[in-house]
């Protein structure tokens, strides 16, 4: 799901993974069945960007990293550690408190863009619900390597065969979503499929 605020030509988008979310429309089903998971119009300026993950849990900091490493070893994009001041990045999860206000979402991606280019992008897990609903560790690496793709400008994919599916849990990046990722920086800023 994304819904996005506008100020001065500044987007904010909010991109979660929720366990009721409704599915991606028309348009995205033909680019998926093409073998490409859809992108929207936002993007970095290049196909890596910096990250830091600041949850204190060492369990979560390991569950973000596993999915950083396997999306990096994909070759479509590149995470490389930066610092609390500088990252483009911010991998965290949610406190009980905030987890309260993520609703039915186990994971949630926000970011700034201008001019359909990213600037500042904010993943969230929500361990709350990871743990109430029983997912497992890679169940977990899933959902944080769903929220990547979101960091780098995927939309959800209809198919279920995709880490982008939006309902899911046990699907690890496929080439689909590589295929993806490597389309959307190949496109221009402003396009999606």
């Amino acid at each position: 799901m994304a819904r996005s605020f506008w100020s001065r030509g500044i987007t904010l988008a909010v991109v979660t993974v929720g366990l009721f979310v409704t599915p991606v429309g028309g348009s995205a089903v033909a680019v998926a069945a093409a073998g490409t998971t859809p992108f929207g119009p936002e993007r970095f300026a290049h196909n890596h960007a910096t990250y830091v993950i600041t949850t204190k849990s060492a369990y979560y900091r390991q569950v973000w990293q596993s999915a950083i490493n396997a999306w990096n070893k994909t070759g479509a994009f590149r995470f490389k550690l930066g610092t609390t001041q500088s990252a483009q990045i911010t991998l965290k999860t949610a406190s009980k408190t905030q987890a309260v206000a993520l609703g039915e979402d186990v994971g949630l991606t926000d970011y700034w863009s201008k001019n359909d280019l990213l600037l500042d992008v904010t993943a969230t897990l929500n361990p709350t619900l990871l743990k109430s609903y029983g997912y497992s560790r890679a169940d977990d690496i899933h959902v944080a390597e769903h929220e990547l793709g979101h960091a780098m400008g995927l939309a959800h994919n209809p198919a279920e065969e995709s880490v982008m599916y939006y309902r899911n849990r046990s699907v690890g990046i496929k080439q689909v979503d590589v295929n993806g990722v490597k389309l959307r920086y190949q496109t221009p800023a402003g396009q999606s499929s």
